[in-house]
């Protein structure tokens, strides 16, 4: 049995700041001395109504997120944190996978939740009891928290990580950073979101810093509590920047310090247009679920174009081929990862477990280099890579090429099966507005640009990317349209 590391990190910074801001929301503000009173007021109404180990929240973005999260950590439970934008059957077949017997949530959520037959409790985040008054109750070891992966590939598997995961992940963020209690981070990824919960929520929460959590994603609010608050950090999917850079409201962004793009590949237009619109750069991170999330960052003044950073200093990475051989610097190959954030493993599923990590390292099935530098470059994920005529090729190349073409907003290429070439490419396409190009004039485009094997055969034009439930591009669904 262990009390919650996550939890003393989190009083520790009560101790320090207890009347500075924890938690800015659009309309009020909670204190730190605050928060912790509401904490542990909801480990008490938890622990009236639950005596399991696990608990679910199905929570929307809100000042309240927070004290509920740390109110279960507080109650001794596992925290299983489902995706507020999965269809109910889904979030049903999730809660029964973790077998818990509450789930905190919302009044939006309760006629699903009635509907599908589950026991919810309307989270209560109110302060009603002191600290003192409530003893922290200690955990089994093992998993604190349950987050589910993008389901980009399959369904969502729930992705089991201590707290030790957590911190540790955490702690290599600090240190390649500089992070500390002097930031103002703006939580614009869905809580649910391992970079939401982790780096936007829990770093700043356990370091004394402050969280502006905006109920939903309005350019315009977005852009206003920046400058209000003077959010220093902001952390966000490409299409999220996409958004911000398009929207016209003026703002004073200087105070600016550190904006990362993860979860999919950033373009470099996006990167320049966001630099241009608010005099900061923007720079790629990435990370995984699975590693507690973050994997590679590099500041912006370290850093290598078309990079995603050097790894976090307090793991490693290493570039390995099919025979599971670490590869030198410069040679392609899948990413590895091994360190004190690789996951526990995949809830209720060892076999997926075993795969995914062998001997300690986590294999992320993405590909990838190490330059000599010790900066990651990624391609693509392996089972991306297709051939076309005998050559290699992997979309995101293609996807590059495509953007840089003028009127082009965004693009996401799809290989399917062809008898004769082995794979045909085919390139989904949404235009910038008012922008007129034909299929004709963007074949002639990237006649400049790719290598005949690399030009898709097909374009379609679509008003807006369908993307999943952590913000990704779904080329699956894309997919599904051109099968139809």
């Amino acid at each position: 049995m262990q009390t919650s590391a996550i939890l003393q990190r989190f009083r520790a910074a009560v101790s320090r700041f207890p009347d500075r801001p924890a938690i800015i929301g659009t309309d009020y503000s909670i204190s730190y001395s605050e928060l912790e009173r509401r904490a542990a007021s909801v480990a008490q109404r938890i622990a009236d109504r639950e005596s399991g180990p696990t608990v679910a929240m199905l929570y929307s973005n809100t000042p309240e997120f927070a004290p509920l999260f740390l109110g279960a950590l507080w109650a001794g439970k596992t925290v299983a944190v489902l995706p507020t934008l999965a269809p109910p059957p889904l979030l049903k077949l999730m809660a029964m996978e973790t077998g818990v017997n509450l789930i905190i949530t919302g009044e939006e959520f309760v006629p699903h939740m009635v509907a599908l037959g589950m026991h919810c409790w309307i989270g209560d985040a109110s302060a009603e009891y002191e600290p003192s008054q409530v003893p922290v109750q200690p955990r089994p070891s093992g998993p604190a928290v349950l987050l589910y992966t993008s389901g980009t590939t399959g369904r969502p598997k729930a992705v089991a990580l201590s707290e030790e995961n957590i911190l540790a992940n955490m702690d290599g963020c600090k240190q390649a950073t500089g992070f500390n209690d002097a930031q103002v981070m703006l939580a614009a990824l869905p809580l649910f979101h391992a970079y939401g919960l982790t780096i936007t929520t829990l770093l700043p929460l356990t370091e004394g810093a402050s969280v502006v959590v905006p109920e939903r994603f309005i350019p315009r609010q977005i852009l206003q509590l920046i400058e209000k608050h003077r959010v220093s950090c902001l952390i966000a999917v490409p299409g999220q920047y996409r958004v911000l850079i398009k929207e016209p409201t003026p703002i004073d962004a200087s105070s600016l310090w550190l904006c990362i793009a993860g979860a999919e590949r950033l373009p470099e237009c996006v990167a320049q247009e966001f630099l241009k619109r608010f005099g900061y750069p923007l720079v790629q991170g990435y990370g995984t679920t699975e590693l507690s999330p973050v994997v590679a960052f590099s500041p912006p003044d370290d850093n290598a174009h078309g990079s995603v950073g050097r790894p976090l200093p307090n793991i490693r990475v290493t570039i390995r081929n099919e025979n599971d051989e670490i590869l030198p610097a410069g040679e392609f190959g899948e990413v590895c990862v091994e360190g004190p954030s690789v996951m526990l493993g995949y809830l209720g599923d060892p076999q997926a477990t075993a795969r995914k990590i062998r001997d300690g390292v986590l294999h992320t099935s993405d590909r990838g280099y190490l330059d000599a530098d010790g900066f990651l470059f990624l391609l693509g994920r392996a089972d991306d890579l297709v051939k076309v005529s005998g050559e290699k090729v992997y979309p995101s190349q293609v996807e590059n090429a495509l953007e840089t073409i003028d009127g082009v907003e965004e693009c996401a290429v799809i290989a399917f099966p062809d008898e004769k070439h082995g794979a045909r490419l085919h390139a989904f396409v949404q235009l910038r507005p008012d922008v007129v190009l034909t299929e004709a004039a963007l074949r002639a485009s990237c006649r400049e640009l790719l290598e005949t094997y690399k030009i898709p055969r097909g374009f379609s034009f679509v008003s807006a990317m369908p993307r999943t439930l952590t913000g990704k591009t779904d080329k699956r669904a894309l997919a599904a349209t051109e099968a139809n």
